[in-house]
């Protein structure tokens, strides 16, 4: 079996979650934000939506759900920080 590239996300409470990306280094190269956070998404014990999934890694946020992963420099093991936005907020 060959190697198996994962990621740590690590949350608001500083609880972490290994994500196993891919197995493949061309499949790591183009693997992007959006996956990333549908895999997260599987492993969160509550209802959280794709929209609410912030990731910032290197103090860059995430943008751009097509963007690839390795255009952030993200690599086998790296930390990125998730951020669930919440609904609500003052009205006027």
């Amino acid at each position: 079996m060959g190697k198996i590239f994962q990621v740590v996300v690590i949350g608001f409470k500083g609880e972490k979650l290994i994500i196993d990306l891919c197995n493949t280094d061309e499949q790591m190269q183009s693997m992007t934000v959006l996956q990333l956070k549908e895999k997260i998404l599987q492993k969160l014990p509550h209802n959280a939506e794709e929209e609410s999934v912030r990731l910032i890694f290197t103090n860059l946020m995430l943008d751009g759900d097509y963007e690839l992963l390795s255009k952030f420099g993200i690599q086998h093991m790296s930390e990125i920080q998730m951020v669930l936005k919440v609904p609500g907020g003052l009205t006027a």
